[in-house]
């Protein structure tokens, strides 16, 4: 059974269980000391530019699409680079077209188990292209121990490393990691960590909860909100404002004022949730509205409709769907990435069977379609893939 399915299979106990109460709050203070070990925007959200065009056509091998895909133009705007994750390590690609750019050499880490997301790494960006931040999980053999490191990359003109920094904040040992983000101008990064299963039959349980961290990295402070809520926070994103906070946790789409008072994440709001359970989210830069990516089962074992759907932050309504798409096999499809460049106008996203894309007002533009996770059966799942620009 790989991590992800085990990480499905928590999710499923986690949305029956009946420990969604009290949530706690506790602030720590924590000095943040980089290591570089080489080299050396502002938005303005037109959310409503992204005019979605019903043109059927089809998207990728086995989808159906209700957004024309063209390939993006070199000198279109947006992000001109992006970081991806694969089975093959870290890659620099452009953005317009998902030709690699660059290799990412990162550190030797210790021997042990990565997390079940592609290289063990997590990825964040500043939505423009050229500031990421890393975050890589690695569990002990000996001690079954997690630890997560922290980097940072940034990237030239020309699509090149100029610098990997590491240690940009102090490890974390215990449960793994599993979202990371970063505001857009660097100075604010977030992280998840996932809740512990214990005990077994009716005693199985999250103890702890699932941990939210913000880290302000001048002043290399942090503030930690631990919730024992049953269920892991995921699809961490920023607005522009530098303190809204989008996420998902258990099937609620929510937002949270980091910089308010109080010690619960009962303080959060919830923008979307259902039946259909959000799996993945973003918050758009000017806070406004939120993407959220759902699928839903046309009637029997299949075909399966994945969406994007656009809701109102400050209420929670549904104002359209912004993408959609259908997959007509057995396979369950779900969304594992929906991320906003700095401005606004442009969208990358990925689905376990949907290739990494980018929308541009409303035209798709496929980037990469991982090959099969098993070469001598081309219908076997793609090769998982994480990226962010």
């Amino acid at each position: 059974m790989t991590s992800q399915t085990e990480d499905r299979l928590r999710d499923a106990f986690t949305a029956g269980a009946e420990l969604v109460g009290a949530e706690t709050l506790r602030p720590a203070d924590q000095a943040v000391r980089p290591k570089v070990l080489r080299g050396s925007l502002r938005m303005a959200p037109l959310l409503a530019a992204l005019a979605v065009v019903v043109v059927s056509v089809a998207v990728a091998a086995g989808l159906r699409g209700s957004v024309p895909v063209r390939p993006a133009l070199e000198g279109s705007p947006g992000p001109r680079f992006l970081l991806t994750a694969g089975n093959d390590g870290l890659m620099v690609r452009d953005a317009h077209n998902g030709k690699i750019t660059d290799r990412v050499v990162m550190p030797r880490s210790p021997e042990g188990s990565t997390r079940g997301v592609p290289g063990g790494y997590l990825l964040a960006g500043t939505g423009e292209g050229k500031t990421f931040y890393v975050a890589q999980s690695v569990r002990s053999r000996q001690t079954t121990v997690s630890t997560t490191w922290f980097y940072r990359l940034r990237i030239d003109e020309r699509g090149k490393v100029a610098e990997l920094a590491r240690d940009v904040i102090p490890p974390v040992t215990g449960t793994t990691a599993s979202s990371l983000a970063v505001t857009d101008d660097g100075t604010r990064l977030a992280y998840s960590v996932d809740g512990k299963v214990c005990g077994k039959d009716k005693t199985l349980r999250f103890c702890p909860g699932a941990r939210l961290t913000v880290v302000d990295l001048p002043a290399g402070t942090t503030r930690t909100w631990t919730t024992n809520a049953a269920g892991n926070l995921w699809s961490l994103s920023w607005a522009a404002d530098r303190r809204t906070l989008g996420f998902v946790i258990m099937s609620q789409a929510q937002v949270l004022d980091t910089t308010a008072a109080g010690d619960t994440l009962g303080t959060s709001r919830t923008v979307a949730q259902g039946v259909d359970a959000p799996e993945a989210a973003a918050i758009s830069p000017d806070g406004r509205r939120m993407l959220v990516g759902r699928r839903y089962l046309s009637g029997g074992l299949g075909p399966y409709r994945y969406t994007i759907e656009e809701y109102s932050v400050v209420d929670g309504r549904k104002i359209r769907t912004l993408f959609s798409a259908e997959y007509p096999g057995r396979t369950i499809p779900w969304w594992n990435l929906i991320r906003y460049d700095a401005t606004g106008r442009h969208l990358l996203f990925k689905g376990n069977l949907y290739p990494l894309s980018r929308l541009d007002d409303g035209q798709v533009t496929v980037l990469v379609r991982p090959q099969p996770s098993d070469p001598g059966f081309p219908d076997a799942a793609p090769q998982e893939i994480s990226a962010a620009w």
